[in-house]
């Protein structure tokens, strides 16, 4: 064989050099449709194999992938992506497109934030941020903005969200039985195929009970989450069901605990930031 990329003779499969596969060939209508499919993991059998073993053995699944078995399963942050796209599509057509009752309650609940911050300021609308003089209005919409922003690319947010479990969980399962001593790198690739999880069961639920207003991030009931948590730490990291259960208590306070502690950073800066310019 010669490859068509860089032109290296070889035997085989694939090319020694570069890497690209023998049957690279001129594109067909077989061929555009196929690399179509494969953008949305649907023209191999990873992504389909991915989400079952998610639904039927999440813990043994994860722990296979971080021992090194990651060529059968779909990469797991663009699993979440597709996955979020796909439930994005079923919300809009189970509860009308788009999903209007969401969106207005959204916007709604940000105007009225906006609409307080600048009530707060009305009697003095400037204060000096360090490289300028930004209003009390500019600030709020800001804030507003950004909460629009985190709230129409979900997967981002779900990302963020999740920045917090993979440091609660490291910090709470670092002496597992099973895996001792995780990663912070190994701790994120496990919430992000628990959030893929989470996300195929929200699809699933959507199709039965209909889109939820007002959910941000998940429309299953907050018991069968933990459930969900207890069930995935449990295999994964190989404690008790006992021991399981309080360590994923754990985990969850230990979020709300580093959520509190962020928001009393931002607030704090805020304030300092806030503070009202010397007059003269």
């Amino acid at each position: 064989m010669r490859c068509l990329n860089c032109h290296t003779e070889y035997e085989g499969h694939y090319c020694p050099e570069c890497g690209q596969s023998a049957k690279t060939s001129r594109f067909t209508v077989k061929s555009v449709f196929s690399n179509t499919l494969d953008v949305w993991g649907m023209g191999s059998r990873s992504l389909p194999r991915t989400v079952w073993h998610l639904l039927t053995r999440p813990g043994q699944m994860i722990g296979d992938y971080l021992d090194g078995k990651r060529m059968p399963y779909f990469p797991p942050v663009k699993l979440l992506f597709v996955l979020c796209v796909f439930y994005a599509l079923i919300t809009s057509f189970s509860h009308g497109f788009p999903d209007e009752t969401v969106t207005d309650n959204h916007a709604e609940a940000t105007t009225l934030l906006a609409e307080e911050l600048s009530e707060r300021g009305k009697n003095n609308t400037l204060f000096d941020f360090g490289i300028g003089k930004v209003s009390v209005e500019g600030a709020a919409k800001s804030l507003a903005d950004t909460l629009d922003w985190f709230y129409a690319h979900k997967p981002v947010t779900l990302l963020c969200l999740h920045l917090f479990f993979t440091l609660s969980a490291w910090i709470v399962f670092r002496r597992a039985p099973k895996r001792p001593h995780t990663t912070l790198a190994e701790n994120f690739f496990v919430q992000v195929l628990i959030s893929s999880q989470l996300m195929v069961l929200s699809m699933l639920y959507t199709l039965v009970f209909g889109s939820q207003d007002g959910a941000f991030f998940y429309p299953l009931p907050g018991w069968l989450l933990m459930l969900l948590f207890v069930w995935d730490f449990k295999y994964l990291f190989g404690y008790s069901w006992p021991k399981t259960c309080g360590f994923t208590v754990l985990t969850h306070l230990c979020v709300l605990l580093l959520f509190i502690v962020l928001c009393s950073l931002v607030f704090s800066l805020l304030s300092l930031a806030l503070v009202p310019s010397p007059v003269g």
